[in-house]
Order: C-alpha cells, then structure tokens, then sequence
C-alpha cells in the first residue's frame, strides 16, 4: 500500500506543486501586463500621443500588493500631474501607485585650465 502511494506523493511535489505555482504566476504577470497597457492607453489618450512618462507595473505576491509606478525624467513633472486621476481610476484595490520624481543630472565636474 505505501508503495503505491509514495511514488504518486512524489510525483504530485515534484512536479505538479511546481506546475501549478507557475501558472499562479503567470497569471497575476498576465494580470499586471493588462493593467499597463490599460494604463499606457488612458495616458495616451490625457495626453494625446506618446510621452516621456514612464509606466512599470510589478504584480502583487502574497506578501507585499502590486506596485504601479509613473517616472520621468526631471522637469516633466507636470504630464505626472496631468495624468495620475486616470491612472488612480484603473488601479485594482490591490495595488498601489508609486509616483518617481525626476532628478536632475549631476552637474559636471569643473575642469581646470591648464
């Protein structure tokens, strides 16, 4: 009898357990991937073509919820604004919406005259 059984455990932790997490995650990657295209298109259409804003969608995992972030690069600050009551109307509950400031490059380092 436990023969019969040990080789189906087995088969069940080595294979199928892994299985089925990685369709789990695929889906909520699936999901997440939606969502950013979701989001691309409602800027789009604010903004009425491409932007320098920078969309990145990270799915949620059981520990921690999913993770919507808007980036662009320092003084376009505004197309943020602009924006993010669109962004806010698509999020999931389980989600959140991180906004990145731009930074100014570094200034060059001075350069001495010979």
């Amino acid at each position: 009898m436990l023969t019969a059984i040990l080789p189906v455990f087995l088969l069940v932790v080595l294979v199928a357990l892994p299985m089925a997490w990685r369709m789990r995650v695929d889906r909520r990657r699936e999901k997440a991937d939606l969502l950013s295209a979701d989001i691309r298109s409602a800027i789009n259409r604010r903004l009425r073509g491409e932007s320098l804003l920078t969309v990145d969608v990270t799915p949620g995992t059981f520990w921690q919820p999913g993770r919507v972030v808007l980036w662009t690069p320092a003084g376009y600050e505004a197309l943020v604004e602009t924006v993010w009551r669109d962004v806010v109307d698509r999020l999931p509950r389980d989600y959140d919406l991180v906004v990145r400031p731009g930074h100014a490059a570094a200034p060059a380092p001075m350069r001495r005259a010979a």
